[in-house]
């Protein structure tokens, strides 16, 4: 999983329900309110990928039967969307609207590139019935308390495991220890365990599981052993705070103690492919985003199903969710056709688009009976929309990609056993609380 990914990657934090109070910030314009179907206009919309829109296109004819005065022309974007929108802002020509990930808010928001979209959602909150959509997924488009736009994507980060594995392993299923109550970190080890295949020579042959180890990948591990991975305004990280490093410390152990997790170039070299996770054929279970679990469809030739997180040592199960939304750009020529464009993506006509193209799961709880009965993918998809209901955003920051980095370069020697946790997670907080204070 790379950090700018296109398909969807991946803010913890209150989750807002009801109507919204309208706020205007320093920095922030806000469009203003206008009757629907205002034009005729032509919106300019900075899609997520090239590859991409050809399946977010889709959108666009039921759209243009509720707004036909109004066309969408899509800016298109080779690689990276972010770098191309800061690029259109600097040369005087932002868009109307546009595709933007999580991780890319905070510094949107700062610089001033947003509109603010509070006033709009307050008006028609009612209409797009704002509160079917998960409060989890609300967080994608919100920064310090204001809202940019809507939904586009709020993609749980769950369990995903293959039943063939379990069954020849005489394991018992996540989702049948999850509804006897035993699905917990020590199942999770158990389970490992007992599904690591290896040889005479100690070689393995299967892997129990395999575990992710970029920032994303921590969240859920750091929430369900009752810890944060920041203070409540994100001016400091508490990551070498007892939970964030026992967290560490118990993924660790699944790596070096027990083994039943590849290292490094390890399932690589076992199965001769360039995948590193369940596609290769050779591991029982993994997390992966929802977004990721789908792009194994048509991809691989073994069954698969979901499950719900394991429970941790604290009192709450907390699933994580990674996503973005489409927003309102500051200096927009047209705001008010742009805004019903935003508003149509995230609604629910769009919701159902997008999960039948396998873009996403449901970002609305009206869009749940559609999912287990359209898409059917994964089979057991209320393993996924009941973790939606309760799942935090990722909690991001400004220097994200620091942030990431430390993480990618300190840790990875925790991994193979050559640091401890608490130094590895001392030096992360080093560094980015200084960054942070700038």
């Amino acid at each position: 999983m790379t950090l700018r990914r296109r398909s969807l990657l991946m803010s913890g934090g209150a989750a807002f329900s009801g109507v919204l109070v309208a706020a205007c910030g320093a920095g922030g314009q806000t469009a203003s309110p206008a009757q629907p179907n205002a034009g005729p206009a032509t919106v300019q919309y900075l899609v997520q990928s090239d590859s991409l829109w050809e399946k977010d296109k889709l959108m666009l004819v039921p759209f243009k039967g509720k707004s036909p005065n109004i066309t969408v022309e899509a800016i298109p974007v080779p690689s990276d969307s972010f770098t191309k929108l800061k690029v259109l802002m600097a040369g005087g020509t932002p868009p109307d609207s546009g595709y933007l990930n999580i991780i890319n808010m905070p510094e949107a928001a700062e610089g001033g590139m947003l509109a603010e979209a509070d006033k709009l959602l307050q008006r028609d909150w009612k209409g797009f019935d704002g509160d079917d959509v998960y409060p989890g997924g609300w967080e994608a488009v919100t920064w310090k308390g204001k809202r940019y736009g809507t939904v586009f994507e709020a993609n749980p980060f769950l369990p995903v495991f293959r039943p063939d594995f379990f069954d020849s392993g005489a394991a018992d299923y996540p989702t049948k220890l999850a509804d006897q109550g035993k699905w917990d970190w020590n199942a999770v080890v158990d389970t490992a365990k007992r599904l690591t295949k290896r040889g005479p020579d100690g070689k393995a042959s299967q892997y129990g599981i395999q575990l992710r180890t970029d920032s994303y990948s921590l969240f859920h591990w750091v929430w369900n052993n009752g810890g944060e991975v920041w203070n409540q305004d994100r001016t400091a990280c508490l990551l070498n705070q007892p939970p964030a490093v026992d967290a560490v410390q118990f993924m660790q152990d699944v790596f070096v103690k027990h083994r039943a997790a590849p290292q490094g170039t390890e399932l690589r070299d076992l199965t001769g492919k360039t995948d590193n996770d369940m596609r290769t054929g050779a591991v029982a279970f993994e997390w992966q985003y929802s977004g990721g679990g789908s792009r194994m469809g048509g991809v691989v030739n073994f069954p698969f199903m979901v499950a719900p997180e394991p429970k941790g040592k604290a009192a709450k199960i907390i699933p994580h969710m990674n996503g973005g939304g489409v927003v309102l750009f500051k200096g927009a020529k047209q705001p008010d056709a742009g805004w019903e464009w935003v508003k149509f993506v995230g609604g629910k006509e769009a919701d159902q688009i997008l999960m039948q193209t396998g873009r996403t799961p449901p970002r609305r709880k009206s869009g749940e009976a559609y999912y287990a009965k359209e898409v059917k993918y994964p089979p057991n998809t209320k393993v996924l929309t009941d973790m939606a209901h309760t799942a935090r955003m990722t909690p991001v920051v400004v220097p994200y990609l620091d942030f990431h980095n430390a993480i990618t370069k300190e840790l990875a020697p925790v991994w193979t056993g050559e640091r401890t946790p608490k130094d590895a997670l001392d030096e992360v907080v080093r560094q980015v609380n200084a960054l942070l204070k700038k």
